[in-house]
């Protein structure tokens, strides 16, 4: 039984390198053998504002009021903010906020914000959360009473 036991032990123990021979770290060897489909711009890092922010964004402020059954929040829309894929923008009231400032200037971004070169309010920007979702000050867009306007991507 000891025999078998030690003769055992011993064809592990010469099976062990055996089977590390493998993952020697040869670094000329391929990581796999999928291929990768990741668009050349972002396997370069390049990083294409106008083509991932251009379209029309929704600006909303958040609201909190009293009702009959407590305290009550939800959001305002506002006024909607279209950037252009020529670096052209435009910003423009809501119907039922027609007391809001309309503007017009150009744009440019990177991945964390857009800074918006306003005709009238100058330079704003607004900090992304991801490519869809952004805030920025309220007042830069005559909103008063509201420190943040949150902006979706609207179409």
């Amino acid at each position: 039984m000891k025999k078998q036991f030690i003769a055992l032990v011993a064809a592990c123990a010469l099976a062990c390198p055996l089977a590390l021979v493998g993952c020697s770290g040869n670094s000329d060897a391929p990581a796999s053998d999928s291929t990768d489909d990741t668009p050349a711009a972002e396997q370069s890092g390049d990083f294409d504002a106008y083509e991932t922010y251009w379209g029309q964004w929704r600006g909303s402020v958040d609201t909190t009021g009293t009702t009959a059954y407590g305290t009550a929040s939800g959001s305002e829309p506002m006024l909607d903010l279209n950037l252009e894929q020529d670096g052209s923008c435009t910003v423009e009231p809501l119907k039922s906020h027609a007391d809001l400032p309309t503007d017009s200037g150009t744009w440019d971004g990177t991945e964390t914000e857009i800074t918006l070169h306003l005709d009238s309010a100058g330079d704003v920007t607004m900090t992304m959360s991801d490519s869809v979702t952004g805030q920025a000050d309220a007042t830069a867009f005559g909103i008063e009473g509201f420190d943040t306007i949150h902006f979706e991507f609207f179409g």
